[in-house]
Parts: C-alpha cells; sequence; structure tokens
C-alpha cells in the first residue's frame, strides 16, 4: 500500500477514479451503449454524454488540485526538516482517524503543541498509518519556521 500522508492526496485519487468513471460513461453514452431511460430528465444521448463528461473534467481538475496541494505540503514538510528551526514541543493526543480509510486501514494522527516567541502553538502531524510509539505528555522534536508552520519527524 502507497503511505499516503496527506488527505489531499486521497481525495486526489478518490477524484480520478471519479473522473475517470464519468468521462467513460460519456463516451459509452456518445457511441450508444449507454442509454437514457424513459423516466430520464434528459432524454439525448449526446446531451447525456456532455453532461457526464463535463463532470468527468470537473473531477479530472478537482484532482489536479488536490494533487498540487498535496505536493505544497510535502515540499513545506521537508522543507521544515530540513531548515527548520528545532524546539521542544509536547504531544498532547494520539488519536485515530476513523473517517478516513484507505485500504481497510485508518491512519492515526499527533496533537502537539510547542512555545515559541513566548507563545503557545497547536498543531498536528500528517497521516501516520502505523500507530505512533509516542504517549501523550511525551517531549518531541518539532520544526519550525517564521510563518507559524511547523513539522515533526517521526
Amino acid at each position: 500500500m502507497n503511505r499516503i500522508k496527506y488527505a489531499e492526496q486521497l481525495y486526489a485519487l478518490i477524484s480520478m477514479c471519479l473522473g475517470c468513471a464519468f468521462i467513460v460513461f460519456g463516451l459509452l453514452s456518445f457511441i450508444g451503449i449507454l442509454q437514457p431511460t424513459s423516466t430520464s430528465i434528459v432524454q439525448s444521448q449526446r446531451n447525456i454524454g456532455i453532461v457526464f463528461s463535463v463532470l468527468g473534467v470537473a473531477f479530472l481538475i478537482a484532482q489536479a488540485i488536490f494533487t498540487a496541494l498535496a505536493s505544497a505540503k510535502k515540499k513545506s514538510y521537508y522543507e521544515l526538516i530540513s531548515n527548520g528551526i528545532k524546539v521542544n514541543g509536547i504531544v498532547e493526543k494520539v488519536y485515530m482517524q476513523k473517517f478516513l480509510q484507505y485500504g481497510k486501514k485508518s491512519p492515526y494522527r499527533v496533537l502537539y503543541s510547542y512555545t515559541y516567541g513566548g507563545k503557545i502553538y497547536h498543531h498536528k502531524s500528517h497521516l501516520l498509518w502505523d500507530k505512533p510509539y509516542m504517549k501523550e505528555t511525551d517531549s518531541i522534536a518539532v520544526y519550525i519556521n517564521d510563518s507559524e508552520k511547523s513539522a515533526i519527524q517521526l
């Protein structure tokens, strides 16, 4: 299983599958295999093909946007790990995200906080597919930058 780190990667995968399916349905409608029922609002095969194709393209555009967002997050993460300021943080909670599943498995997330410049910041980690070894109140290394972004390396 490919390790998805960000929810946007999963949304991109879902959008790509839906986009491809709608485009296939549109093509099937254009060539006459997929036909409207008698109770359908749209009775023209051509119009149904256009609707399915437009929806397919819309899902593929959404997939491109989600992929770009995930790439930006990934780039930011690696930049923080390599160039960020290292501070000490505290694990507040480790929890499983039950609403998000991939391959019949739910990811974990770590909520953590750190103090920098006299302010306390609260953030969460990327998706973790194996249960983290840490527990509440454990000390962790947090990498931060001046724009209040942070990352932990597990």
